[in-house]
């Protein structure tokens, strides 16, 4: 009986695919930027095909091929200008939108509290999850790992709060009134916090220490929120470019964004080794080791207790303490540095703030601190209306229908109460836009009034049943995915404020400022377009006098 015949010649397939690898190792800029066009033109091609997925439902209009197709609203929705477009959406089309995502992929801008709800609780990680890039640039610049918690131990706070004040009246220079960059202060704190009770190491910064890491932490959201445009290259680079040639790739890349970004994940890691290296050495000493307990030094003992089989591997501890201090700094000083903002702007609300502090006791404790009602009622104003973060994203991993608390009107004219979602679909979660959502806070939703939190909130807040963890608010996102440091951060908010309010008056600077996103809310000069060309650095400068 005759053998079958083979449809390939294994033989000559196997030489055909040494000869490619021999071509891609000879050329891997040249044959990685052939098969990103090959895939993006396939992914073209692959939605122009398709039936439109969500033909009811109105949103910006699409523009032309080059302009609308290939980054889509992709700039408008993530540009550091983007906040003006966000508020396009909401006003215009209402709390779920159609926007056009990279190569014409039909996504979603929602904030309506039900859709959120589905998205971000009842069905988080099984339909929605973080896109892919999400995952793949966390890796590459934090290192595997996830890690954030918080604290109730007010000691450490007080003390470093104590610090930030010394350090203003050393910026002072002898002068009762002067105009400082009060952001400098607002993130040196928030990095001496989240290292010292995070951590167990102190940069010094507050002491006046300056040091490449605290550029680089300060620098490092304007830098990848500039490569945003490359995102959707990034998993095909982490599926066909080896990992020892990642690095270099960037290398060849002409883009400036990208190389300054390399730069500062190098800085990065090179300081959470260091700060590693220096915690096993202590851990080793049985004496120091029982008086360690911040958050690294229970997870490295735990580690190096664990069975060598369970135990986490260098670059998975490396990863916690970057995703840690990142987590742990960048949104809280941001809500510093705009509270004291608001607070310069609105002399009669820091008045009665200041009022309220000078009847407590000079060193609060933690129930002591939440049980200041005006204290209170200003970082959740301040949280509502200005999130650190204006909007996350997810993306459907399979069809599903999407209940609406807010039925919305169609196209066509009908009345839509669900959506069906298409697998793929990228979801812009709005949170800056469901905390300012006038159908459930208010006519006044857009307005800056601390007061409200005094008095029993409208009963549409508790209708519309918004997933968020914190107040009935979006701004630390909800579910399993929520920001489980969201604690941690207002302690330190109000810690820092109760000291610096009773000592300091704050008003406007001289200098206009303008709030750009970069991931999360920077201030940067007024005017600034493209932070890296132009070398502008971040700055808030507020006239400090006092008291």
């Amino acid at each position: 009986m005759s053998q079958p015949q083979l449809l390939f010649d294994f033989n000559q397939l196997q030489l055909l695919g040494n000869k490619a690898l021999k071509i891609f190792r000879s050329h891997p800029v040249e044959c990685f930027i052939a098969l990103s066009i090959v895939a993006c033109v396939g992914y073209v091609f692959r939605h122009a095909l398709r039936a439109p997925a969500y033909p009811n439902v109105d949103g910006p209009p699409r523009k032309s091929f080059f302009s609308g197709v290939l980054p889509g609203h992709l700039f408008e929705l993530l540009s550091p200008h983007n906040l003006a477009f966000h508020d396009q959406l909401q006003d215009k089309y209402g709390s779920v939108s159609k926007v056009y995502g990279d190569f014409g992929r039909e996504d979603l801008y929602v904030s309506d509290p039900r859709f959120l709800h589905e998205v971000l609780v009842k069905s988080a990680d099984i339909v929605f999850r973080h896109p892919q890039y999400f995952y793949d640039i966390n890796t590459a610049t934090f290192g595997p790992g996830d890690l954030h918690k918080g604290q109730r131990k007010t000691a450490t706070f007080n003390l470093i709060a104590r610090n930030m004040k010394k350090a203003i009246i050393k910026d002072l220079n002898g002068s009762q009134t002067k105009e400082i960059d009060i952001l400098r202060w607002c993130s040196a704190t928030a990095l001496e916090l989240i290292g010292q009770a995070g951590l167990g190491h102190t940069f010094g910064i507050l002491e006046g220490s300056d040091s490449e890491y605290s550029h680089a932490i300060k620098s490092f959201l304007p830098a990848i929120t500039k490569v945003g445009p490359f995102r959707v290259l990034f998993p095909i680079i982490f599926r066909i470019v080896p990992t020892r040639l990642r690095s270099k790739l960037v290398d060849w890349v002409p883009n400036p964004h990208l190389r300054e970004l390399k730069k500062i994940v190098d800085v990065q890691d090179k300081q959470a080794e260091l700060i590693l290296n220096l915690k096993k050495e202590a851990l080793k000493d049985k004496r120091t080791s029982n008086e360690m307990h911040d958050i690294m030094s229970v997870l490295l003992k735990a580690n190096m207790e664990a069975d060598e089989k369970d135990r986490l591997p260098e670059d998975q501890l490396l990863g916690q303490m970057n995703t840690l201090i990142f987590a742990g700094h960048e949104t809280t000083s941001g809500a510093l540095t705009r509270v004291l903002q608001l607070l310069g702007s609105n002399p009669s609300i820091q008045a009665q703030l200041r009022a309220e502090l000078q009847e407590a006791p000079e060193e609060l404790s933690y129930d002591e601190l939440n049980a200041l009602p005006y204290l209170d009622a200003l970082c959740r104003e301040t949280l509502r209306l200005f999130p650190p973060a204006p909007v996350l994203e997810r993306e459907a991993l399979k069809d599903w229908v999407v209940p609406l608390r807010y039925p919305m009107k169609g196209k066509d004219g009908s009345t839509i109460t669900e959506i069906k979602v298409r697998k793929g679909t990228r979801i812009y979660v709005g949170l800056r836009q469901a905390n300012r959502c006038k159908e459930t806070w208010g006519q006044d939703a857009d307005e800056f009034k601390p007061e409200r939190w005094l008095t029993d909130l409208p009963s549409s807040v508790a209708d519309a049943k918004t997933a968020g963890v914190y107040s009935s608010m979006m701004t630390f996102s909800a579910g399993p995915r929520a920001c489980i440091g969201f604690k941690f951060s207002l302690l330190e908010l109000k810690i820092v404020l109760s000291t610096l309010v009773k000592s300091f008056n704050f008003a406007p600077g001289t200098t206009e400022v303008t709030w750009l996103s970069c991931g999360t809310m920077v201030p940067y000069p007024a005017g600034t377009n493209d932070y890296i060309v132009e070398k502008k650095q971040p700055y808030m400068p507020l006239t400090v006098s006092v008291n």
